[in-house]
């Protein structure tokens, strides 16, 4: 339960035993194997999230930050399992681990410096805010968003030369699902039917092909992570419970998802639904309530392997610049370059084909769009291909002023309430957690994304504000913090 509290909090405070507890966690891990890597992750995730996530500020940063470590220690945690040294696959798996590590502090660093700009706020004045804004209105907002997103789905397709800005468009839904949120958590009013929204979210993502259920856990995560502000050893433990049972969860989904796919597509090698939805969910219980006699395979191996995203660095520092030469600025360029120029003005500008890359640099012969699938190389390698090992966290800064920066902004300048601002970079960001992701694909998305957003901020936000407020309280703008 959220109490009052007129004090604006700076930091997270932990009490002594949940200080013990990462302690120990951390010093710990120098007596596994690998131990050197995993305590340097450590270090990093708790440096990292101690001054990035501070309490009732947005924390999509956080969740972002969490899962790129997440997808950079996977390959040290596999390691372990099977009990091989790390560089069981490649002989730069160690520093690639290392410099990802390393990454992560230069990518996040001015976030973090922009973080600490926001004015602390105290859970009243946060609810005061909230107090603006029409808890019913904005429920039916995020409902006529919810059909509205997966109309424009599938127009997205139809239009490529919106798409970009179209999918953009589509991410308002999750920003009625966080403004709706936030209300919920401090007005403790239509708790029902929050549930049910954030039930329906995660069903309906187990019915699409790429089972994006996780999506609205991310969003939910972002809910529940901007109203800590203490944590005792409690919570600490019961967090653990929580890890053990995703992971346990996670890995039971890697031992069906093959099974699941080729029934939602009936064998047709399609990423297509092809499947009522009751028929989907009546397949999935099965797969989920029994045994599957019919995987061969070590379901914890896939699961990590799945999650880690350092072998396509580690192998491209094999082949870089052993093989291939550094291109010395030209990767990046390129990127720029397709990002920036519209195929109106480019008539034969190519599709984007990730695998291509990933193919050349890696020395992987992966499959690729013509048989229906991609694989990124990663927007860090893409830093390393051009710059080597230390010039990378060159444009892997500049990435993160450009994300703070733009995070800063729209954290402020949205409207006039902060609720609503911070559903907004919530709703903004929130697709870019994934260290896995393309430069090209990255860029892209980010300059759809601020153009988009810039654009709604201009003409769509300040009739949505009015629309959004509150009947029960003065129309009053509220001053900016």
């Amino acid at each position: 339960m959220l109490k009052d509290s007129m004090q604006a909090h700076k930091a997270i405070r932990f009490d002594e035993g949940a200080k013990a507890a990462f302690i120990l966690l951390l010093f710990g891990q120098l007596f596994l194997d690998n131990g050197l890597y995993l305590f340097v992750g450590l270090a990093v995730l708790g440096f990292c999230l101690y001054y990035l996530q501070q309490p009732l500020k947005p924390s999509v940063f956080t969740i972002i930050f969490i899962y790129h470590f997440i997808q950079v220690s996977a390959n040290v945690w596999l390691s372990n399992y099977l009990g091989k040294d790390l560089n069981f696959r490649s002989d730069h798996m160690d520093t690639a681990t290392i410099f990802s590590y390393v990454g992560l502090v230069f990518l996040f660093g001015p976030i973090i410096y922009y973080q600490q700009r926001i004015p602390a706020l105290s859970l009243t004045g946060l609810r005061k805010h909230a107090l603006k804004l029409s808890t019913k209105k904005s429920f039916r907002a995020y409902v006529i968003a919810f059909f509205v997103a997966n109309f424009l789905g599938g127009v997205a397709f139809v239009i490529p030369g919106l798409a970009q800005m179209i999918f953009s468009v589509m991410s308002i839904k999750w920003f009625f699902f966080l403004l709706f949120g936030y209300q919920v958590f401090l007005k403790k009013e239509m708790v029902k039917y929050f549930v049910i929204v954030a039930s329906l979210e995660f069903l309906l993502g187990f019915i699409s092909y790429f089972s994006d259920f996780k999506t609205v856990f991310f969003f939910l995560g972002f809910l529940a992570v901007a109203f800590i502000i203490k944590i005792n050893f409690k919570q600490v433990l019961v967090a653990s419970v929580g890890l053990v049972l995703l992971v346990f969860l996670g890995i039971k989904w890697t031992e069906i998802k093959d099974q699941y796919r080729a029934f939602l597509n009936v064998g047709s090698n399609s990423q297509t639904v092809q499947v009522s939805g009751e028929d989907a969910l009546s397949k999935l219980i099965d797969l989920g309530t029994g045994d599957n006699p019919e995987y061969k395979g070590d379901a914890t191996y896939s699961f990590l392997d799945r999650i880690q995203y350092t072998y396509h660095l580690a192998k491209t520092m094999d082949r870089v610049p052993a093989v291939l030469p550094h291109e010395d600025g030209k990767n990046i360029a390129s990127i720029f370059e397709f990002v920036l120029i519209p195929r109106i003005l480019n008539p034969n500008k190519p599709r984007l084909e990730a695998t291509v890359k990933t193919k050349k640099y890696t020395g992987i012969n992966y499959l690729g769009y013509e048989q229906g699938v991609s694989f990124s190389l990663g927007y860090f390698a893409d830093c390393y291909i051009d710059f080597g090992y230390y010039g990378m966290m060159i444009p892997l800064l500049i990435l993160g002023l450009i994300l703070g920066g733009s995070y800063f902004y729209f954290a402020r300048r949205s409207s006039h309430n902060l609720i609503f601002n911070y559903a907004v970079v919530g709703a903004m960001f929130m697709e870019f957690t994934a260290f896995e992701m393309d430069g090209t694909f990255f860029m892209g998305r980010l300059y759809a994304t601020l153009v988009t957003f810039f654009l709604l901020k201009l003409i769509l936000f300040p009739r949505l504000y009015k629309y959004l407020q509150s009947n029960e309280v003065s129309r009053t703008s509220i001053p900016k913090q």
